[in-house]
């Protein structure tokens, strides 16, 4: 088996670190803070005690063993099926400067992510509305972890939606039932780019789990 590389910028590793923040035009950090939940150089998946709206600017500092780690970051987007705090965000590091680069993967070494929590990708799929008679779309999954995945569709789909999706990997096929979570911008889109969106496993086929399980690994 073979680990995943730490320079690989886009896929996210488990790892659960204190992290401040405030809005950019804010002086000063709240007084409660949040936690990440995965992270890499381009991102992370955080948890904070109020909701921040989607197309935010905010400065985050992560608790790192050298000192806070102050970075800019832009929330792509906000689970709208939480309705108590904690509340889930992802949020996009914008900026990073080869110092705050290598600060990050040198805390993700320090926490020894030797398995992704969220592997960046590029898997064809298709993917079908759960209902009588609903066609096929073809898709792309961008990145996949074991409780979900992110999914480029050619048209929106709306949250709460349930969609059957399917994909081959050299480890076989990955089958699952699927809940769309967020959507991104749905704004008319050039002819043929794919909308973004965010889907949480409802059911994993049980023929998927080796073939998931040996991606987020990195098995080659």
């Amino acid at each position: 088996m073979e680990e995943h590389h730490l320079g690989d910028y886009l896929t996210r590793y488990a790892t659960q670190v204190r992290v401040r923040y405030r809005r950019a035009a804010e002086s000063t950090y709240r007084p409660e803070g949040g936690q990440t939940w995965d992270l890499s150089v381009r991102g992370a998946w955080v948890e904070f005690p109020e909701r921040v709206a989607a197309r935010s600017a905010l400065v985050v500092a992560l608790d790192t063993p050298e000192g806070p780690l102050p970075l800019v970051a832009h929330v792509a987007w906000t689970c709208p099926a939480v309705h108590e705090p904690p509340y889930l965000h992802g949020l996009r590091f914008i900026g990073v400067t080869p110092y705050c680069r290598d600060r990050v993967q040198a805390l993700l070494a320090h926490e020894n992510p030797y398995r992704a929590a969220r592997l960046y990708c590029g898997l064809a799929a298709t993917c079908q509305r759960k209902g009588v008679q609903c066609p096929l779309m073809p898709s792309s999954i961008r990145d996949l972890s074991d409780r979900g995945m992110g999914l480029r569709i050619p048209e929106p789909v709306a949250p709460g939606t349930e969609l059957c999706i399917w994909t081959a990997t050299p480890f076989g096929q990955i089958a699952a039932d699927a809940q769309v979570v967020w959507a991104g911008d749905t704004a008319q889109l050039p002819r043929g780019a794919l909308y973004r969106h965010g889907l949480r496993f409802l059911r994993l086929d049980t023929s998927s789990d080796l073939p998931l399980q040996a991606l987020l690994c990195g098995v080659r």
